[in-house]
């Protein structure tokens, strides 16, 4: 009789656990990123983070505006800047040109993306503080894993909230890299402290494919959007994803030399299955939100099956 009653405990507990579990996806909902340079989709009735700045530095500050020919109703604008530009430009001056770069928008929302390192945090984290009090608005920031492992090195930015970037985790420019967008093996290496990161996380996954060029082992271009079938008769697959040149030719209109190794990366559904459920479990301060990189990839999957396990 105790071992049926232990058996009947076991499995209450066990139904419980995956009720749970299966309520944390059924509560899920999925938006996406837009990181063209224009905009001109109309009827769109998907929720958008929309990037509308690009801040760069080179010798001086650099502001490429994106062109909105078509503007959704609630959209979310996205600035991006490079960690160049916090090396070498005051938050300041930087939190000037993002105000004046939104002033035709009407947004309650904003996000920042911003890969900070130790020497551009502070100024970076002067930023943020300077757009959150004079903005008044909810503000957000991109967070990837390695600021989540080590967060008490790299610091955690004073945002309402963040959202975990989970892919581009390996190095794109080395050569034995297998697959830069998303490696559930490498991101396993950073899954510490979520139980301790104090910011509340959205997860945003990506959807898209590339391919990497090298030369002599030297990584020169990043094709994006190329398909397994566009490596035609002037290719051949010499290992798993890695296809050599045998004659110079152009390729999706760029020259290429014979003997140029490229490797083919792209996001499969089972890898972003793996991902969601590994953040799942590991970060009960979170939204049930997923963002998407990018809208136009949206139809690669169904993700409304892919999120909720259906």
């Amino acid at each position: 009789m105790k071992k049926i009653l232990i058996i009947l405990a076991i499995g209450f507990l066990i139904a419980i656990f995956m009720f749970i579990e299966n309520q944390k996806k059924e509560n899920l909902t999925f938006s996406f990123y837009h990181w063209e340079n224009s905009f001109k989709e109309k009827n769109i009735k998907e929720k958008l983070y929309i990037k509308v700045l690009d801040i760069a530095y080179s010798t001086k500050l650099e502001i490429i505006k994106s062109n909105l020919q078509e503007k959704p109703k609630d959209f979310i604008p996205v600035v991006y800047i490079t960690n160049e530009t916090m090396q070498n430009v005051d938050f300041s001056l930087v939190s000037n040109a993002i105000i004046q770069g939104l002033k035709n928008y009407k947004f309650n929302e904003l996000q920042i993306d911003c890969d900070w390192s130790g020497s551009t945090q502070s100024n970076y984290f002067k930023l943020l503080e300077d757009l959150k009090t004079k903005l008044n608005k909810t503000l957000s920031a991109t967070i990837r894993l390695h600021q989540i492992k080590y967060y008490t090195k790299t610091g955690v930015p004073n945002v309402d909230y963040g959202v975990l970037m989970y892919y581009n985790m390996s190095n794109i420019a080395d050569f034995n890299t297998k697959n830069s967008i998303l490696d559930n093996n490498i991101a396993k290496k950073y899954h510490y402290n979520f139980d301790n990161y104090p910011l509340k996380l959205k997860l945003a996954l990506p959807l898209y494919s590339q391919t990497i060029q090298f030369r002599e082992n030297k990584a020169l271009s990043i094709f994006e959007g190329v398909e397994k079938n566009d490596f035609d008769s002037n290719f051949i697959e010499i290992s798993d994803n890695l296809y050599k040149v045998l004659n110079s030719t152009y390729f999706q209109g760029r020259y290429v030399y014979k003997d140029d190794i490229f490797r083919f990366e792209d996001t499969k559904e089972k890898e972003l299955k793996i991902a969601l459920n590994d953040f799942l479990k590991l970060s009960d301060n979170r939204f049930n939100e997923v963002i998407f990189y990018t809208l136009k990839y949206k139809n690669k999957f169904n993700l409304e099956k892919l999120i909720k396990g259906k």
